[in-house]
């Protein structure tokens, strides 16, 4: 009975997880009309007209793209029950979401990392992330084309906590500014470099705390 009321317990918190999600990734989206045309008074925007028309204009609007997509795509991906009830639209939008990760996300990632608002050592955690990002989700498509579907789970999850990161980034700032706190132990210049590196530090490593603990013991459903 215990067990049976975690399982739902659990089922409860993913779902609360999945729609907080959805619900901060629309929130990302309703800002992209003061992008199209650039609005460089927008916060995101904001000084960076001199090196915006180039490079790092392709890189922004292919990155603006692809990133809700991948997150979409990963939720659709991680559902066991459309897993088991239509493999093949798996297989198919797997594949596609290693091309939009892989070919687009990444990429475009790591040159706007060079440009990073929060300064070197945040552009450095950006540049990090797409590299992490590419690398799980191609040990996991790896692990897939060998059939060791369950290491393929595990790295499809970590890849999709990496491409969450944009969602754990904005819950980190909004909380700040909504409870006017700051982190306490450092330079408040330093907020931001810390926060992007918490956004997915923290969350994966949670995770693996999780996959090597409890998952193991087989006390959690896996879908």
């Amino acid at each position: 009975m215990a067990i049976s009321q975690l399982n739902i317990l659990l089922l409860a918190l993913r779902a609360t997880v999945v729609l907080l999600i959805l619900r901060v990734t629309i929130g990302i989206i309703s800002n992209y009309p003061d992008y199209l045309p650039p609005d460089f008074d927008a916060e995101f925007l904001r000084n960076r007209e001199g090196y915006f028309w180039g490079i790092y204009a392709w890189a922004f609007y292919t990155h603006i793209v692809s990133g809700p997509l991948a997150i979409v795509f990963g939720l659709v991906l991680l559902s066991g029950k459309i897993r088991s009830r239509w493999p093949v639209f798996h297989r198919w939008l797997g594949r596609v979401q290693v091309l939009v990760v892989v070919g687009v996300l990444a990429p475009s990632g790591l040159v706007m990392s060079y440009w990073a608002a929060s300064g070197p050592i945040g552009g450095f955690s950006l540049a990090t992330l797409s590299i992490l990002t590419s690398l799980c989700i191609l040990l996991g498509w790896r692990a897939a084309l060998r059939r060791q579907y369950a290491r393929h789970r595990r790295w499809m999850e970590r890849c999709m906590i990496l491409l969450c990161s944009a969602i754990t980034l904005r819950l980190i700032v909004g909380t700040a500014i909504v409870t006017h706190t700051q982190i306490s132990w450092i330079n408040p210049e330093m907020f931001d470099p810390v926060a992007n590196w918490l956004s997915w530090v923290v969350p994966l490593l949670i995770y693996e705390g999780w996959s090597r603990n409890w998952r193991q013991k087989g006390a959690f459903p896996q879908h």
